[in-house]
């Protein structure tokens, strides 16, 4: 691809925040042409000489200018052809302000295909005024001494619907040519959609979204979601469209009328999963690439490119096809049929096979039966947590000191050894009543009163930020990362207080007799049920999941007949657990020992879902 150096420049100079508030991140190359390779590469421009392409969130024009690239270079090729078959039609060429008639032969000539493709195959529209005009000076720039007036190129929010408007004299000129821009039908729609989070929305024009998208917008709903819509609506019959955006919508619960719409109103052609890598740099959204033809076929599979190795760098990538082709990914089939709404589930037949029988034969979400909550919010850590020996040296009221875990201190099965106290002030009534603890707080006085809920009045200043109701630590309960490599659910007895990064769960009253917490946790922390969760749960890059409530409360869960077999094992591996702490030489006989009653645990929840050995190897692979 030829350098778009103004576009470059453009990107570097604009503010972080504000391009991601607006969702503008600018696409890697071998993205681009992955993309344009699949779509426009594949355009039969004999056929259709008029072939028309369009992003729709064009920015400064990557896209559009490599899909000029490709369609000359077609056009260059097949000018004979184009002659002798169109020859004896009519053409109008616009040169330095006239309109010339011409036949066939003499249009379709070099000189001419580069006012072809910009008057009749490109086509382009974003809300940035200045990345529309850099668009426009890039295509020009193809051939700088052409002189073409008017270029499909638009500023405006796509996601108007301009063509329901009519045509009247009395409307000014532009507006009149975005109607008949937008009521045109496109054989290609490309490009990289802006994904905004509904937070970032400006609550009227959320409004006005949940009501022109409402098949696929909801409340809490990515504006991406629109544009997969939008995209549809103009696409030609049979028209096929390529885009990268968020992966998000895939299993999210706010996807599920997006997931709906898309399964049962287009052929969904390839998926290419980056499943937690970083595509674009430092803005933490997780990106697939997806390919969709405007037509529904009853039986249609989808070919599914998911990446393995979410660590691998793509700065230096030149063609996406080859890596592809390795084992950094992994191809595969997905009958669309079985792209459920609740979630679509990339995997292969195999694995799909495992899921299924999880998710039919358990009756229950774990949901259903325990609720979550999220650890505590100080506002200030080094104001409230401290070790051991800062408590001595400042001689803390020991009635406000709880214990303190973070993420790092869940392990599986038990919380670890931790040497860090809360002070828990949200018990203080009185200033004067513990003034060792407010004197220590005191030295982080000037932040602490800076945070929100200080200055509205809803805090004072000594207080947690977000203390929570304290009797829901005091109790047993299971508590779990809120990012982790693998599942960690850890048994509570002691009380302990969690900070933010870590979420509990406690049994609902209902639930509490037939129920234990030594058997969820040992069905939780199972390979089994790591494999499960991991099948829809959110990649966060670098091997790392989200074991957000969310999820995590979605998965299914046996509560009949294998639970006494479960707990009578958990209870031994807790045992254990104790005797490693105490003593470490016989660590390799007491790990083996846990391993095969983790196994055993595996092969009880195997044998009440029927996973045959075949199906138990296939997990057991995915895992590694």
């Amino acid at each position: 691809m030829g350098p778009n150096i103004l576009g470059d420049i453009y990107q570097k100079n604009t503010d972080k925040e504000i391009r991601k508030s607006i969702g503008q991140y600018y696409t890697p190359d071998f993205i681009i042409k992955y993309i344009l390779n699949k779509t426009i590469g594949k355009a039969d421009i004999i056929e259709n000489p008029y072939i028309s392409v369009i992003d729709i969130s064009c920015g400064a024009g990557y896209f559009l200018v490599e899909a000029y690239n490709i369609l000359k270079e077609k056009f260059l090729l097949s000018l004979e052809e184009l002659r002798e078959r169109y020859g004896e039609d009519t053409y109008t060429l616009e040169k330095e302000g006239r309109i010339y008639s011409l036949n066939g032969i003499d249009y379709w000539r070099k000189e001419n295909i580069h006012y072809h493709i910009l008057k009749h195959c490109i086509y382009g529209a974003d809300k940035d005024k200045t990345a529309v005009n850099l668009t426009k000076i890039g295509l020009l720039g193809k051939e700088p001494t052409s002189k073409i007036e008017e270029l499909n190129i638009v500023e405006c929010d796509s996601l108007y619907r301009w063509e329901k408007n009519y045509i009247d004299e009395g409307k000014l000129k532009e507006e009149n040519k975005l109607i008949e821009f937008w009521r045109k039908k496109y054989n290609y729609v490309i490009g990289n959609p802006p994904y905004i989070g509904h937070k970032q929305l400006d609550m009227k024009y959320k409004q006005w979204l949940l009501h022109e998208y409402d098949s696929v917008f909801k409340d809490k709903s990515d504006i991406s979601f629109c544009f997969f819509k939008r995209i549809v609506d103009i696409l030609s019959p049979d028209g096929i469209s390529g885009i990268i955006t968020s992966r998000y919508f895939m299993e999210s619960p706010t996807g599920k009328h997006l997931r709906s719409y898309l399964t049962n109103n287009v052929d969904i052609l390839e998926i290419v999963d980056f499943y937690g890598a970083e595509i674009f740099k430092g803005i933490g959204v997780a990106t697939a690439i997806y390919f969709f033809k405007n037509d529904k076929s009853n039986y249609n599979n989808v070919t599914v490119n998911k990446l393995i190795d979410d660590g691998n760098q793509f700065e230096d990538l030149k063609d996406l096809r080859e890596v592809i082709k390795s084992d950094l990914f992994e191809r595969f089939e997905v009958e669309q049929v079985n792209l459920y709404t609740d979630r679509w589930i990339l995997a292969p037949k195999s694995i799909l096979n495992i899921y299924n029988k999880i998710e039919s034969k358990a009756e229950k979400r774990l949901g259903d039966v325990v609720t979550s909550f999220q650890g505590i919010i100080t506002g200030c850590d080094k104001a409230f947590v401290l070790t051991s020996e800062e408590i001595e040296k400042n001689n803390i009221e020991r009635e406000l000191l709880k214990r303190w875990i973070k993420n790092r201190n869940v392990e599986r099965y038990q919380v670890s050894d931790t040497d860090l106290s809360l002070i828990y002030s949200d018990l203080i009534q009185s200033e004067k009543k513990y003034p060792n603890s407010i004197e220590f707080i005191r030295n982080y006085r000037e932040r602490l009163e800076n945070r929100r809920e200080c200055k509205n009045g809803a805090k004072k200043w000594y207080q947690l930020q977000w203390g929570r109701d304290r009797t829901l630590f005091e109790q047993p309960k299971i508590v779990f990362p809120y990012k982790a490599s693998r599942n960690r659910f850890s048994l509570d007895y002691n009380n302990v207080y969690c900070s933010a990064d870590v979420y509990s769960i406690i049994i609902k009253e209902e639930y509490k007799d037939e129920i234990p917490l030594e058997y969820l946790v040992g069905l939780l922390n199972s390979s089994i049920y790591e494999f499960y969760f991991k099948l829809f749960a959110k990649k966060m890059g670098r091997g790392i999941y989200d074991y957000y409530p969310n999820s995590v409360l979605d998965m299914k869960i046996i509560t009949e007949d294998i639970i006494d077999d479960i707990v009578c094992r958990v209870k031994q591996i807790m045992d254990l657990l104790l005797i490693l702490d105490k003593d470490r030489n016989d660590k390799r006989l007491v790990e083996e020992r846990i391993y095969k009653l983790e196994e055993e645990i595996n092969r009880i929840i195997g044998d009440y879902f029927e996973i045959d050995e075949e199906e138990y190897k296939v997990y057991k692979r995915y895992l590694r």
